[in-house]
C-alpha cells in the first residue's frame, strides 16, 4: 500500500503490483467538453499521465464530474491492461468513491453506471480510494487537474488504455 504522507517521493506505492492514480475532471460551459486527467505513479518510481475529453450532451449534464468519473474508469482500466494487482484512486470530489461504496445513492442513469462498472471491476482488481484536498498544492493532484484543464481543448476523445511500452514516460521534475 502507498505511504500516507502526500509528499512528492512519499505518494508512490511501495508495492510494485500496486499502481497510484491520482484523476481530476473539468468542465468548459462554453463549449460543452468535459475532461479528464491521470496521473499514474508507479514503485519504481515512474510517472505516466493521460487525459481524454468528451461532449457527449447527455453526459455533459455533469458537467466536471463526468470528467472525474471517466478519470477514475480510466485508471482503473490502466491498471488491468497493465497487470496490476491493486489500483489506489487519489480523488478530490468525494462521489468518486461514495457512489461506489454505496454511501452515496447514484441517482442518475450516468452515476448509477459508474457505480455499477467500478464495482464489477473491483471483483478483478482492488481498488481503494483516498480523498485528497483540492487545490492545496498535492503536487500530483495539481498536475490530474492542469491535465484535465488542458483536455477540454487539447483532448481527442477518450483514448484506449494502453500498455505500459506503448506510454511515454512522464519527464518531470528530477526531484519528485
Amino acid at each position: 500500500m502507498a505511504k500516507e504522507t502526500e509528499g512528492r517521493k512519499e505518494a508512490f506505492p511501495t508495492d510494485p503490483e500496486e499502481v497510484v492514480a491520482y484523476v481530476d475532471g473539468s468542465y468548459n460551459h462554453a463549449i460543452g467538453t468535459y475532461a479528464f486527467g491521470c496521473v499514474f505513479l508507479l514503485s519504481d518510481g515512474r510517472v505516466y499521465v493521460e487525459s481524454g475529453n468528451g461532449n457527449d450532451p447527455d453526459s455533459a449534464a455533469l458537467r466536471n464530474v463526468t470528467g472525474e468519473m471517466l478519470g477514475s474508469m480510466f485508471a482503473v482500466r490502466f491498471a488491468v491492461v497493465n497487470g496490476f494487482r491493486r489500483i489506489e484512486i487519489r480523488y478530490d470530489y468525494e462521489g468518486i468513491e461514495k457512489w461506489v461504496t454505496g454511501a452515496w445513492k447514484s441517482k442518475t442513469e450516468l452515476t448509477r453506471k459508474y457505480a455499477e462498472a467500478m464495482r464489477r471491476w473491483g471483483q478483478g482488481i482492488g481498488i481503494s480510494f483516498r480523498k485528497v484536498a483540492a487545490h492545496t498544492n498535492v503536487y500530483y493532484n495539481e498536475m490530474a487537474d492542469k491535465l484535465a484543464k488542458e483536455a477540454l481543448t487539447a483532448g481527442k476523445g477518450v483514448p484506449a488504455a494502453r500498455r505500459l511500452e506503448q506510454m511515454e514516460r512522464w519527464q518531470g521534475d528530477s526531484d519528485a
